[in-house]
């Protein structure tokens, strides 16, 4: 009985510091996946998102794609892409002026260990149509840490890539939700994360200066 109090403690307080952390990402009309914010500017009205590569779909870099918040139905913001990895399954975006009262996510950048407790805070489809609320799915890390994915044996539903894997108790996020097999999802953990922002780096120079007034909560040696 304790653990289910836990349990419901856990995502009932997820939801209420981090239902504007995630959206919900569309394309050409259509719910693609999550994307999970990592920043949120000093002007308080520029974000940035991060997602899985495959919630892009065909959008490229330079592309759009619309980003809802909690809630929203009609209004959206444009979130434009600035980086990819089709290799490490991950993509980065920008959205401006942006209103909703955003809370960035932090990165548990510590060794993990089999059996903590997390939580999947994530948008997802029921039938035809997405949720316009976050929905928190709870569960146990089942795999060592040294292994390319996180496993997690959280409940997945159809849309939910690209959301956050949150640590229960610490409120950070331990991996991103890449997809499911059999009964547990598999994300990509923080270590490839921080692989990714230094390709994005190496990538676009001018993006050294905007990363380093950008407060990620990790540290990527450059």
């Amino acid at each position: 009985m304790a653990a289910i109090q836990d349990e419901s403690y856990w995502c009932e307080e997820l939801f209420q510091k981090f239902e504007f952390s995630v959206v919900r990402l569309h394309s050409g009309g259509e719910f693609h996946g999550n994307g999970l914010i990592v920043h949120h500017g000093d002007d308080r009205t520029t974000c940035l998102i991060l997602t899985c590569c495959h919630v892009l779909g065909t959008v490229p870099v330079a592309g759009t794609m619309a980003a809802y918040f909690s809630g929203s139905i009609d209004v959206h913001y444009d979130a434009t892409v600035l980086h990819f990895d089709l290799t490490l399954d991950l993509a980065l975006l920008r959205a401006t002026q942006v209103l909703e009262p955003v809370t960035p996510l932090r990165f548990f950048d510590a060794p993990i260990v089999s059996g903590w407790n997390v939580v999947a805070l994530s948008f997802i489809t029921m039938g035809a149509d997405a949720i316009v609320e976050p929905g928190t799915f709870s569960g146990e890390i089942i795999n060592e840490p040294d292994d390319a994915y996180l496993n997690c044996n959280c409940t997945s539903k159809p849309g939910a890539s690209g959301s956050p894997i949150i640590l229960a108790g610490v409120n950070e996020v331990v991996a991103v939700l890449a997809g499911s097999s059999l009964a547990s999802v598999y994300a990509i953990p923080v270590r490839t994360i921080k692989e990714f922002l230094r390709g994005w780096l190496k990538a676009d120079e001018a993006s050294k200066f905007f990363f380093q007034h950008a407060c990620f909560y990790i540290v990527v040696a450059l």
